[in-house]
């Protein structure tokens, strides 16, 4: 079991990106040409959900960073909350009403998919107290 870090901080993503991954399995091809599949798992593996958030405020930039460093780099795993997933008047694609919700795409009670992050975030300065950060997600299946 992986260590569990405080849910993502409730920020609304200027943008967001979703890979939503595979069931595990292999193709086997026989000489006559017939292929069989065989599928290892009834979970999808290899999820990436990427989030940019432009010209935040230096204070939202520092709640990226201090749950980077309370999830304990890219060691953690933990949810992501609505606020991160939806952009405002533009609900679309996530309907979950709570990360753990499930009719939630992102989240952990269909799959039992929770996020670690796959590299440190990016912070960008664009002028004094406005920032833009880029956060790169893996999503972990955390038995």
């Amino acid at each position: 079991m992986s260590y569990t870090g405080p849910l993502f901080p409730n920020i609304a993503a200027s943008s967001r990106s979703l890979t939503v991954g595979d069931y595990p399995g292999s193709s086997f091809r026989s000489q006559n040409g017939a292929e069989v599949r065989v599928q290892y798992g009834n979970r999808r593996v290899g999820t990436e959900l990427t989030f940019s958030f432009d010209n935040i405020t230096d204070a939202n930039a520092a709640l990226i960073h201090d749950h980077y460093n309370d999830c304990r780099g890219t060691l953690g795993v933990f949810g992501v909350d609505r606020a991160s997933l939806t952009q405002q008047g533009n609900p679309g694609f996530h309907d979950g009403t709570t990360p753990l919700s499930t009719n939630n795409r992102f989240s952990a009670a269909p799959w039992g998919l929770r996020y670690r992050y796959a590299e440190p975030p990016q912070f960008t300065s664009i002028k004094p107290g406005r920032m833009s950060v880029t956060v790169k997600l893996t999503g972990v299946l955390d038995a």
